[in-house]
């Protein structure tokens, strides 16, 4: 005789219960104990899907296709950087930006003032490729993200981050699978939570300190505030 399957518990219906809930548990305990119940606002989705990839190519090297992507699409997000800036992002010229994101993320003499990648904020010995972006990349792979072959990036920088919570708010917009859609919204809370949130307000900081042209420091504003609200977003779009 078929012993009587356990039913799986639905998630809280308090926001914080349940970012305490996914940021401490393991992926397949969340699958194994859980099973997706909101009914999220599938518009909503597809526009932080979109937010979420314009701020990742902010962070991005501005070679001239991402310099003409982020003149040609920030018209698009004007309300969005009006929501979370308290002036207008000017773009420098290409120049300018190449020189400027190289000192402030990739060489500069006595240090790097500003690295991209969460575990040098996480780790207590400052570090890049810890577990912490093992298990990073491992997410990524369970939920169908995968980096090209020509990016030569660590997972947990922060561009690609953010376009990996992208990608997952995209992915849930054509989900009819309860399972994936768990995993989605256990990947989403674990990457702002666990890796983006802990980068800042030092990030901030660091950023603002060491730019010379408004337009970083300008960037890095938008997104700070941005992820401190991030959480009344969540809640909103998930309808927690």
């Amino acid at each position: 005789m078929l012993k009587k399957m356990e039913e799986k518990s639905v998630l809280p219906d308090n926001y914080g219960k349940l970012r305490e809930i996914l940021e401490s548990s393991k992926l397949e305990d969340i699958s194994s104990n859980f099973e997706f119940s909101y009914d999220f606002d599938i518009q909503a989705c597809e526009s932080l899907s979109s937010v979420f990839m314009f701020l990742s190519i902010l962070f991005r090297y501005p070679n001239d296709d991402i310099y003409n992507t982020i003149r040609e699409n920030a018209s698009t997000f004007k309300d969005f950087l009006a929501e979370y800036s308290e002036s207008n992002l000017v773009l420098p010229s290409k120049n300018e930006m190449e020189t400027e994101y190289v000192k402030l993320f990739v060489a500069n003499i006595g240090g790097v003032p500003a690295p991209l990648y969460s575990s040098v904020y996480t780790d207590s010995e400052r570090l890049v490729k810890r577990d912490s972006t093992v298990r990073l990349q491992e997410l990524m792979e369970s939920t169908g993200f995968v980096i090209n072959d020509d990016i030569k990036e660590l997972e947990d920088n922060l561009y690609i981050m953010l376009e990996y919570l992208s990608h997952l708010f995209l992915s849930f917009t054509g989900c009819t699978d309860k399972k994936a859609k768990l995993k989605y919204l256990y990947a989403i809370i674990n990457v702002t939570s666990n890796y983006i949130k802990p980068m800042f307000p030092e990030f901030y900081n660091n950023v603002n300190e060491n730019a010379e042209i408004g337009f970083y420091k300008e960037t890095v504003a938008i997104l700070y505030n941005f992820i401190e609200d991030i959480d009344n977003i969540y809640k909103e779009v998930f309808d927690i």
